[in-house]
């Protein structure tokens, strides 16, 4: 009898940093607010702030609680990898930022059955995500350099470049940052398909769990700012194939036109897993309920 195949579908919400009110610091808990205060760029401080107040707008909502309530934790607890930041009940949730963007990505309570597979929709218990988004821009600076952080069996058929490196990595990091061990662990422990071909996991050891009980997927950002899709959720279903589209951002801290590439990652305690749908959508348009209105600091990236 087939081992049944769970499925999660995750919501991710974007917006770009802005500088927080006063007001909305209160939200951030003691450990938060050391950290925001130690960054010596305001853009860099923005993003991490940015982050943690999506988070907290999200989660509120889903916990039918008010975002300065929602108790952020960092730690082991049961059904979740160590390390990772947690609430206690409530959904797993994974935060990158880099340049324009700030994502916050959630597991959703449950998610459909791919298409023609033998699954079985369950609650995200037990379910972990990543996201992860990056620049092209250290890539395209430094390749020579940063090729030994990813295994040579991740190399596309025509060779690296800026975008495939980058591709590769954000999937590593979606990972990494779904199971909960980060870059800490060995790179060779985590083989992912060629960066040319649809994402997905070839091979892993160590610590991480089997290949059946995680899943990656390209992230499909939207066109363009202020808003994504103007204001329209995107919807990625399960098929085999992957969206190449980037984010392109001017002003964005990695060069005119910088080209943003991201993904984003499940890691299952309970069995085999799949990605259900992915939806993207406006994480500016929350923020503004709650008061607080996008305005960039992205010229002093």
């Amino acid at each position: 009898m087939p081992t049944s195949l769970l499925t999660a579908s995750v919501t991710i919400w974007c917006t770009p940093p802005t500088p927080c009110l006063p007001g909305q610091v209160a939200w951030l808990s003691a450990d938060e607010a050391v950290k925001a205060s130690r960054f010596r760029r305001p853009v860099d401080h923005d993003r991490f702030v940015t982050g943690r107040l999506l988070t907290r707008a999200v989660l509120g909502e889903r916990l039918h609680q008010a975002p300065e309530d929602v108790d952020i934790r960092l730690g082991a607890r049961e059904g979740a990898a160590p390390g990772r930041p947690y609430v206690d009940p409530g959904p797993s949730f994974s935060i990158a930022h880099a340049g324009s963007w700030v994502l916050v990505a959630v597991v959703d309570p449950a998610g459909p059955p791919l298409p023609g597979a033998a699954s079985a929709a369950v609650p995200g218990a037990g379910v972990d995500v990543g996201v992860d988004v990056e620049s092209t821009a250290p890539a395209r600076a430094h390749l020579a350099d940063l090729l030994d952080a990813v295994p040579a069996g991740e190399r596309p058929a025509d060779g690296w470049d800026a975008e495939s490196f980058t591709r590769s990595w954000v999937r590593r990091e979606a990972v990494l940052k779904a199971v909960g061990t980060g870059l800490l662990a060995p790179r060779d422990d985590l083989l992912l398909s060629r960066a040319d071909r649809p994402a997905g996991v070839v091979h892993s050891g160590g610590l991480l769990p089997a290949p059946d009980r995680l899943a990656v997927r390209d992230l499909e950002l939207p066109a363009a700012w202020p808003s994504p899709s103007t204001g329209k959720a995107v919807t990625l279903g399960g098929r085999e194939g992957h969206p190449r589209r980037s984010g392109t951002s001017p002003s964005a801290g990695g060069g005119e036109g910088a080209t943003y590439l991201a993904a984003v990652a499940l890691r299952s305690a309970r069995g085999p897993v799949a990605l259900g749908s992915v939806r993207v959508t406006d994480g500016t348009a929350l923020l503004a309920r709650h008061g607080i209105t996008a305005r960039t600091t992205l010229d002093q990236a």
